[in-house]
């Protein structure tokens, strides 16, 4: 098992070096394989495809950002019942910063994510993203609801947009791999897009 676990992991590190270089569609499985000392028929007994590859890599940071992307929307539904929109932007801005910090840190997997994916199920992994938020404010617009805070009723497709334009400089941090620092100042262009496109959400 030991054994096991090395092999797939000097694969991955190959892969990772591989598609970053050449992008999903160029990459070989015969370099992989070379380059983590198997060969490719050891690779084919550990993933089924090269795609099979990139998911390894990419899926475990993906699926905890939509983890923590869930609660983070619960957690502001919550403050949302108790408090009304009393700590709400304070919170958002908050959360966006944390958000940053785990981008930075998988910075390879992002980038893989967004410079070397076509070809894979996450080439349209902005739209997707965008569709996450979209899907999100439409929950917390329904509390708003609830508790009586007028609103007004925009189409997924208006949503779509201001969510595209708030999530634009996020997306600029990692497709052009800015170093923490300097990303901080592009996620306060998001922080104020985002609360531009909640004023034009909360009448």
């Amino acid at each position: 098992m030991r054994n096991k676990d090395s092999t797939i992991k000097k694969i991955l590190q190959s892969a990772t070096h591989e598609f970053t270089e050449h992008g999903f569609e160029q990459a070989s499985v015969r370099t992989i394989a070379k380059n983590a000392g198997v060969t490719s028929g050891a690779i084919y007994k550990h993933f089924k495809s090269k795609e099979d590859i990139f998911k390894a890599i990419v899926c475990p940071i993906l699926d905890h950002l939509y983890k923590r992307n869930r609660e983070l929307t619960n957690q502001a539904i919550e403050e949302i019942k108790l408090n009304g929109l009393e700590c709400f932007e304070k919170k958002s801005n908050k959360s966006n910063e944390e958000l940053l910090g785990f981008i930075c840190k998988n910075a390879h997997v992002f980038n893989l994510l967004f410079n070397c994916s076509q070809g894979t199920e996450f080439e349209s992994i902005r739209h997707d993203l965008v569709d996450i938020e979209v899907q999100g404010a439409k929950k917390l617009i329904a509390v708003l609801k609830e508790k009586n805070i007028a609103v007004n009723d925009l189409k997924d497709d208006e949503l779509h947009i201001l969510y595209t334009m708030a999530c634009t400089p996020l997306f600029e941090i990692i497709t052009h791999q800015y170093p923490y620092e300097k990303a901080l100042n592009f996620i306060n262009m998001m922080e104020a897009a985002m609360n531009f496109g909640w004023g034009r959400i909360i009448k």
